[in-house]
Order: structure tokens, then C-alpha cells, then sequence
């Protein structure tokens, strides 16, 4: 069992751990002291909201979270709240399991970029992945993926855009209650601008799909970083875009002149 555990005692603390789910709300309390997340002379009197007539260590973790997936363990001098999120959570189309962590980890990764090397929004990138190839766009928003010959013309309008893939970064304050539920079953939500919420078609959202997303985004992050490496001012002219090419074992980062984006459409 994998709890998200709020420790509230003179500070905050926030931790994720991993206990048997056969263990009792005791277990846990005593696997909190052990890996130091809690003072052990803070431990008197614990309390479980709602079953403040029970004993600690007669309550199984399993048939606590049954019913719901937050409880409280509380007293004078400090307040522990557990988040247990059920594996069926972790979705965001239909009851597809997916694993989202390298589209988070390359999402942050990038976001990281743009603090560093400025990129001006409207910018557009021209990846080629084999024979696979794609105009993206980076917007306030987020992220916009364009097909290179299906939509080419569609990626360079000032509005009215229509991506078959857009990925939104959005502040922890800004998230709905739907999303902000659904984040926490992937990541911690940050306070930043990091918060990657996934508009695509649902019936087309897979793992390969999550994978191939993560990869453009990398693609992004080589290209930015190539010019933060080499110390030149990131520059996307109406004559030239930023690119990434990888045709067999070979791949580059550098510009593609318009010129050339039209004589391969």
C-alpha cells in the first residue's frame, strides 16, 4: 500500500510511503518514528478521526481506506493526514492503468528551460523523429503539437489553432477541482507553472502515446539546451525555425530556414 502522509507537527512535512496493507495504523506510526518523520515523544495519545473509541493498534490500514481514501490521525501536538490513491485513479481515459511519469519528469525538465534560456511564446519547433515529423508550438498555455503535412498551415495561425495534441501547463491555483483531483493521483501538484494536463483524444490516449509525447518534449529541451550549452541567444526568426532531425543513428539540433520547411512538405 503507497500513502501520500501530511505530517503537521512544528513544521510541514509531506512524504510518500510504502507499507504492507495488512499492517495496522499502529505499524504505520511506528514506521513513521523509525524513518524519523515523526518525534517520538509526539506519539501519546494518538487519535484515528472517526474511531476515536478504537485502539490504534487493532486497526488494519486495509479496512481504513475501504471507504474512503483520506484519514486523520491526530492529538495535542501534531495532526497526520493520509492520502491512500486506489491504482484505478491513475487514469485519464476510461480504466486504461498508464504511466505518466516521464511525460511529468520531461514537462518539468522543460519548463526548467524556459526559466533559463528565454523562449518567446508563439515559437514554433520543426521535429523529425525518423520519418515521423511535427511542428510544435509553444504558447502561454503550453505545449501544441502539430502533424507536419496534415496540419502545416494550422500551426503557423495567430488563432483558432486546432492541434491533434495539446499539453497544458497550469499553476496549482489555476487547476479545476477535476484536474487537480486527477494530478495528485500522478504527482505532487506544484505550486509553478508545471502542472501538465493532457487535451487529446481519449480513445487515442495509450502508454505509446504518453511515450511518444515525453519523447517531443525531450526533443524541445535538446534543441534549447543546445544553444544554452554553446552560450548563443536562442533565436526563432520568421525566416528560421529551431529543429531536431533524427534519420537512422544520426540526429541534430540547430535551425531549418522556411525555405526548406516548404520545399519538404
Amino acid at each position: 500500500m503507497k500513502l501520500k502522509v501530511k505530517i503537521k507537527d512544528t513544521g510541514l512535512t509531506i512524504e510518500k510511503v510504502k507499507i504492507p496493507s495488512e499492517s495496522t495504523v499502529a505499524d504505520l506510526i511506528t514506521q513513521l518514528t523509525h524513518d524519523n518523520l515523526i518525534n517520538i515523544n509526539f506519539t501519546e495519545n494518538l487519535i484515528l478521526k472517526g474511531h476515536e473509541d478504537k485502539v490504534l493498534s487493532g486497526l488494519r490500514l486495509s479496512a481504513v481506506f475501504a471507504d474512503d481514501e483520506k484519514a486523520v490521525i491526530y492529538n495535542t501536538d501534531m495532526k497526520i493526514t493520509l492520502t491512500h490513491k486506489k491504482a484505478t485513479q491513475n487514469t485519464l481515459a476510461g480504466e486504461k492503468l498508464l504511466d505518466y511519469s516521464k511525460v511529468v519528469q520531461t514537462t518539468g525538465k522543460f519548463c526548467e528551460m524556459t526559466e533559463d534560456v528565454e523562449v518567446k511564446y508563439g515559437t514554433l519547433f520543426y521535429i523529425q523523429q525518423q520519418h515521423q515529423q511535427y511542428l510544435v508550438r509553444y504558447e502561454e498555455k503550453g505545449i501544441e503539437f502539430f502533424h507536419f503535412r496534415e496540419q502545416y498551415n494550422d500551426a503557423f495561425l495567430d488563432s483558432d489553432r486546432s492541434p491533434f495534441l495539446r499539453v497544458e501547463l497550469k499553476a496549482r491555483n489555476t487547476l479545476s477541482s477535476e484536474e487537480l483531483k486527477w494530478i495528485r493521483s500522478i504527482m505532487f501538484p506544484s505550486r509553478e507553472k508545471r502542472n501538465p494536463i493532457i487535451h487529446m483524444d481519449k480513445d487515442l490516449l495509450g502508454q505509446a502515446a504518453l511515450d511518444d509525447i515525453a519523447m517531443l518534449v525531450h526533443r524541445l529541451i535538446v534543441i534549447i539546451g543546445k544553444f544554452k550549452k554553446k552560450g548563443e541567444p536562442f533565436d526563432a526568426r520568421a525566416s528560421h525555425v529551431p529543429a531536431y532531425v533524427q534519420v537512422g543513428e544520426r540526429c541534430s539540433a540547430g535551425y531549418i530556414t522556411m525555405e526548406q520547411l516548404e520545399n519538404i512538405r
